[in-house]
């Protein structure tokens, strides 16, 4: 099943009180990779840190995606295409919707 995040008073109130930031969440520090690394070393290097996602950068250092290990199931494994020859720039989601620590 899926479960959600909800406030501890319970109801749908937009009061400050009641709002969860990104931050309050604590999230890990992310995984990062280069667009044209191969899905095997990434694949590697998530099971590595026991994580399912990391975020892809192009060679300017900026944003261009984020992979997880449903990307790599939906267009490399079900492709049967080769993981150690497929680029992550091939499987990952392009621009990600992104949120900052003190949005909730």
């Amino acid at each position: 099943g899926h479960s959600s995040v909800r406030s501890k008073t319970g109801g749908n109130s937009t009061t400050s009180k009641s709002e969860r930031t990104v931050a309050k969440l604590r999230p890990k520090k992310p995984i990062i990779s280069r667009t044209e690394e191969s899905v095997l070393a990434v694949c590697q290097l998530l099971a590595t840190k026991r994580s399912d996602a990391s975020l892809v950068v192009g060679s300017s250092g900026a944003l261009a995606g984020i992979v997880t290990d449903k990307d790599i199931t939906r267009r490399l494994v079900a492709k049967n295409l080769s993981a150690a020859s497929t680029s992550l720039e091939t499987v990952m989601t392009a621009n990600p919707l992104c949120v900052s620590m003190s949005d909730s």
